[in-house]
């Protein structure tokens, strides 16, 4: 059986590999971290064995790397952070924190702009000396995904800071040697700002191309995968780092646009796998549970192998941990159903695909649990105690992420006990919104609970009409100009109920109203995520969606009806700025090849232009805009049927 130790580098090895890096070295610890047993409460003793492993670990610099990316992203450095962090929200002892704090600063004093050469002030790919943590230590500086990580533990840290004011004034006890604040809440301040920076200055200007309605693409000036789809496990590095930005500035109070932005960013890319199957397949397994299939990337639906599913499904994690993006229980269960009854084949034997076939190199199969997984055991308690005793034989560990994700599933454990009795909080901001004259669509904000929450209850003037598993759901069959008033409640797993929502009210629209709204929407490009294509649909003319710079040719915005539709009339107003200069009205069945609706070409549009033609039936339908004087752009288009 392969040890813990050798299974840790080769780990890290094949990491390094899949990001297309050089391997790393690591300092090894002595002693080990030891599970006093795998029920109750996480010991004093569990916790001071791990307090004593991380004073004998050392952060990796420069020269003893091939990949500072690489060793900070998936590497043992990158998940020795974030196992401290997971061991400072279990236990809130400031000694974890400051042995977190220790490291970031490290971290961040290795970022090529800040380091001094050979290693530093080298440049990049950009062509610039970028705020990177280069895939190589020397010539032009490599840089990819992997730099999500490195943003992500410099965010993660300062959140975890400024979420205990209680330590904002107090002096941390790590000596300020780069000089990055003597306080708490100075260090914090500094770690946000320097996070942001990277995120502005590399990762949303120079490695990203977010024109397709955000979803995570490589820019064309990337090297690595130029102008490709991210792989989901590139995506969660991405992600790691914009959710704790976002979660950071939001405790914080000091920037609520750009959190608003980083949080926009994450979530677009979490729907693109939760909201449909287009980019993954849901099935039923062969023990009659819902499980998940998925590949490398969005593209692949399935056979994903089981080293960057760890890494995906830790992502994934994170993020339903989080409680900003409206992932609930129920819709992370697929994760651990796959893994339970599809990957676990028997004691010491693990599929090296999620579908239960193998392969070789990350796809071959394992004697061990991929630590990404553990989380999973907290959905699924049936498979903790097999997962506990293959990862952590003699109930003790030399991984400090494997031993961190184990204390957090024990701590979730003995807080939901076996008879959970602790209701989810009530869901907020509950919001009503009128479609159509039969159609309500209602969205709020997610609970949180002690275990999960698995559903929601919908009611309408306090009859029960419906359960939902995410945080939306759309009410139909309504009678048209009549008004209606709703409240949610949430559910756990133990059947606890929460208390009622806040209630939102609203009236259905008259027959023959604005059929474009709460429906789906997209771009030929977009400006930024501040002009999105729904914005020329959302009933408000001081929104509106932007094409690219520089795209002044043959844009379009178009939405889905969600079902074939039919419709006669089209108001479009462009206020803001009247910039096209021809245009036509296309339908599609499909969304991939449209017909040009007969009537209604025209030249300029101006602030406000009706147009009606013979009616139309069609799932789909797009504004196309040929030419313009500039980059057009659209304040509002509403669609009749009249």
């Amino acid at each position: 059986m392969m040890t813990n130790k050798k299974r840790l580098f080769v780990c890290g090895l094949l990491i390094a590999i899949v990001v297309g890096l050089l391997p790393y070295t690591q300092a090894r610890a002595a002693g080990s971290m030891v599970v006093d047993s795998f029920e109750g409460p996480v010991t004093q003793n569990e916790i001071n064995s791990f307090k004593t492993y991380i004073q004998t670990v050392e952060p990796v610099v420069w020269p003893n790397t091939g990949s500072m990316q690489g060793e900070y992203a998936q590497g043992a450095s990158g998940e020795n952070i974030k196992a401290m962090g997971l061991m400072y929200e279990i236990t809130g002892d400031t000694a974890i924190l400051d042995r977190m704090i220790y490291f970031c600063d490290v971290l961040l004093s290795q970022r090529n702009d800040k380091l001094p050469a050979p290693y530093g002030q080298r440049t990049v790919w950009t062509n610039t000396k970028a705020p990177v943590w280069p895939g190589n230590n020397s010539g032009t500086a490599s840089a990819d995904s992997a730099n999500g990580d490195p943003v992500g533990h410099l965010a993660y840290c300062a959140k975890l800071i400024l979420q205990t004011p209680s330590i904002w004034n107090t002096t941390v006890p790590v000596s300020d040697t780069y000089g990055y604040g003597a306080t708490y809440k100075q260090r914090a301040a500094t770690f946000l700002t320097e996070a942001d920076y990277v995120v502005n200055q590399f990762i949303l200007p120079s490695l990203l191309d977010l024109s397709r309605g955000n979803k995570y693409y490589f820019s064309t000036q990337s090297p690595y995968m130029s102008g490709g789809i991210m792989p989901w496990n590139q995506q969660m590095m991405i992600s790691y780092g914009l959710q704790n930005l976002a979660a950071a500035h939001a405790t914080l109070g000091d920037n609520a646009s750009l959190a608003a932005q980083y949080d926009s960013i994450v979530q677009t890319n979490l729907n693109w796998f939760f909201n449909n199957d287009s980019a993954k397949q849901t099935y039923t397994d062969s023990k009659g549970s819902t499980a998940y299939n998925w590949g490398y990337n969005p593209t692949l639906l399935g056979g994903e192998d089981s080293n960057h599913a760890s890494l995906d499904v830790a992502g994934f994690y994170r993020a339903y941990l989080s409680g900003r993006y409206g992932i609930t229980a129920a819709m992370m269960m697929p994760f651990a159903n796959m893994y339970a009854d599809v990957m676990m084949r028997g004691p010491n034997d693990f599929a090296g695909r999620i579908d239960g076939t193998d392969g070789t190199g990350h796809g071959a199969p394992t004697t061990y649990a991929r630590n990404g997984n553990l989380f999973l055991a907290a959905l699924r308690p049936d498979m903790y105690y097999a997962l506990g005793n293959v990862d952590l034989p003699n109930n003790t560990s030399t991984s400090m992420a494997t031993y961190a994700r184990f204390m957090w599933v024990k701590n979730q454990r003995n807080q939901g006990g076996g008879s959970d009795t602790q209701a989810p909080t009530a869901p907020t901001n509950l919001t009503a919104t009128a479609v159509s004259s039969s159609q309500i669509n209602l969205s709020w904000t997610a609970s949180t609970d002690n275990v999960g929450v698995t559903s929601y209850e919908v009611y309408r003037g306090g009859t029960k009409v419906g359960t939902s598993t995410t945080t939306s759901y759309s009410d139909t069959g309504l009678t048209a100009s009549t008004a209606y008033s709703y409240t949610v409640k949430a559910k756990d797993a133990a059947a606890n109920v929460s208390a009622s929502s806040n209630t939102a009210n609203t009236t259905t629209l008259a027959t023959g109203g604005n059929l474009a709204l709460g429906k789906t929407y997209n771009a030929s490009s977009v400006w930024s995520v501040a002009y999105p294509a729904s914005n020329a649909f959302d009933a408000d003319v001081t929104t509106r969606w932007s094409a690219a710079s520089g795209s002044l040719n043959n844009q379009w915005v178009s939405f889905d009806f969600n079902a074939a539709t039919t419709y006669s009339r089209v108001v479009i107003k462009e206020t803001s700025f009247q910039r096209v200069t021809s245009y036509k009205l296309q339908s599609s069945n499909d969304g991939t090849t449209y017909t040009d609706i007969a009537g209604t070409t025209g030249t300029t549009i101006g602030a406000s232009k009706t147009i009606s033609f013979t009616p139309v039936t069609s799932r789909y339908l797009r504004l196309y805009m040929s030419t313009a004087s500039a980059v057009p752009t659209i304040n509002e288009i509403e669609v009749y049927n009249q």
